[in-house]
């Protein structure tokens, strides 16, 4: 019996949705359609279905891998038992991204919830990292 979740990532953005949102893929049609502009930003809408329902967030995906969470409307509401955040994710990430950072607005709504994800370092926050100091290096990763 498979136990990993069923999980579809469907983007509004013709860019991410052709490419699955894989960056490479992303940043060459970027830099093929608007050679002037090596700073590019992609706007797009992602529902995060599964057997929890339907989730959405709006994105801001950066030239950079620099992904900001603007929106979110979570399938279920419960921290512990909600997938969404952590598909986009493990998704940006998969893809080639950066891990995904919500915007402080959104943080102070719900600072509860997202503190969760960023303790366990599924998300990162300028924000938190203000409040809380920047969390230290993991093992194996390079100081910038």
């Amino acid at each position: 019996m498979d136990n990993e979740l069923e999980i579809d990532l469907n983007f509004t953005d013709v860019t991410m949705a052709e490419t699955d949102g894989v960056f490479k893929d992303v940043e060459e049609i970027m830099l093929a359609e608007y050679p002037y502009s090596k700073k590019w930003v992609i706007r797009t809408n992602v529902t995060i279905e599964s057997k929890f329902g339907m989730g959405t967030m709006v994105l801001n995906c950066f030239y950079d891998g620099n992904i900001y969470i603007l929106e979110y409307e979570p399938s279920i509401g419960d921290v512990f038992y909600n997938p969404d955040v952590q598909c986009v994710a493990r998704w940006s990430q998969d893809s080639g991204w950066k891990i995904p950072q919500p915007r402080e607005v959104l943080i102070k709504f719900d600072k509860e919830f997202w503190k969760h994800f960023y303790d366990t370092l599924i998300i990162d926050s300028d924000y938190f990292d203000k409040i809380y100091g920047k969390r230290s290096q993991l093992e194996g990763e390079e100081s910038e």
